[in-house]
């Protein structure tokens, strides 16, 4: 096993919802998908670096209120694609989060015998 592969903990879901990601210079408004509990991917209108912290906000169309992560690291950048791992939450925003996760999961029919 490579020494740069490593699992992934979360489930991921591929919907794609706009959000917005802050930091205490700019605000971007991106696309996000790849969407865990961990873990997000977005495509920005604001260059990122490893490492900067940004809090989230991502619009759900099926609710009032966006759904915000407090804190979030930048742990790679790929031109305007870059990968935020989720590091300060408040309870009631983890638990929309699981459930729309949950929401979107595929089932896979039971195995026959």
């Amino acid at each position: 096993m490579s020494k740069h592969f490593r699992l992934r903990t979360y489930q991921r879901i591929t919907q794609c919802n706009v959000g917005y990601y802050l930091s205490d210079d700019f605000l971007g408004k991106g696309l996000i998908r790849d969407i865990s509990s961990g873990g997000w991917r977005l495509q920005g209108d604001h260059q990122v670096t490893i490492g900067m912290k940004l809090t989230l906000r991502m619009d759900l169309p099926e609710h009032n209120s966006p759904l915000e992560i407090e804190e979030a690291s930048v742990q790679w950048v790929s031109g305007k694609d870059f990968g935020i791992q989720i590091r300060k939450i408040r309870h009631a925003a983890a638990r929309r989060l699981e459930r729309l996760i949950g929401s979107h999961l595929c089932t896979l029919p039971p195995l026959e015998r």
